[in-house]
């Protein structure tokens, strides 16, 4: 019996040595694999902080809002496409509404010659109208249809504006990085205007596009952002 109870001592020995070593084995490798891991967590959070820095750089940094002084008899007051298309509360334009309403008849009363614009695919339609909150007077008040993302598209606009003598134009309206942004670009670049853009009277589907458009504006080459002024419309006075 003590033979036999000496080989089962031996192969519970051994079972246990074998155990213990596949454990001591198996402990480390995890403890390899977390080392490794360890170190690829400290490369990562590097490279996180370094992209977190090189995107600080990258975003984009609109002009500050300044206060305005404008000659209401060579000013215009643009107010670009926030037809009744803009009375559904899903599209963004529908925001602007009230507040654009508002400055347009605080303008209006200082004598700023006011013009309205639609897109044309919508001219005759009821989208199309110009909301009653503006209380516009037609019969002085232009709306026009332009065919293009600029306003100017065939001189109409232009020409108007001639005949009143503007210099200076108030783009408001909607969409910032469509009807506003080329608009504006066109009556600075190639008719010659001073253009205010108030950042809080223009609006598109998102913060990035209304704070490219803005940006973008500020940074045309070849002097042209020098023609551009940014406010916002509680800091224009007449």
């Amino acid at each position: 019996m003590a033979e036999a109870d000496r080989e089962k001592q031996m192969e519970l020995h051994s079972a246990l040595t074998i155990e213990r070593d596949t454990s001591a084995r198996a402990l480390k490798v995890a403890q390899s694999t977390i080392d490794r891991l360890e170190k690829r967590i400290a490369v990562l959070e590097a490279q996180l902080d370094e992209a977190g820095c090189e995107l600080e750089i990258l975003q984009l940094k609109p002009p500050a809002p300044q206060p305005i002084q404008v000659d209401p008899e060579t000013t215009a007051l643009l107010v670009l496409d926030l037809s009744k298309r803009c009375d559904d509360p899903r599209v963004p334009c529908h925001k602007l509404v009230h507040p654009v309403a508002e400055f347009t008849r605080r303008a209006r009363a200082a004598g700023v010659f006011v013009v309205f614009t639609g897109i044309h695919t919508q001219k005759g339609k009821p989208e199309g109208a110009i909301p009653e909150v503006f209380e516009a007077c037609l019969d002085r008040e232009p709306v026009l249809y332009p065919e293009g993302y600029s306003k100017f598209y065939g001189g109409e606009l232009h020409q108007i504006l001639g005949k009143h003598g503007i210099k200076t134009i108030i783009v408001t309206g909607a969409a910032a990085n469509f009807a506003c942004l080329y608009t504006a670009t066109e009556a600075v670049e190639h008719l010659g205007y001073e253009v205010i853009v108030p950042s809080d009277g223009i609006v598109s589907w998102t913060q990035y596009e209304h704070d490219y458009s803005l940006y973008q504006l500020s940074v045309l080459p070849g002097g042209v952002g020098w023609h551009f002024r940014f406010t916002e419309l509680g800091l224009i006075s007449f």
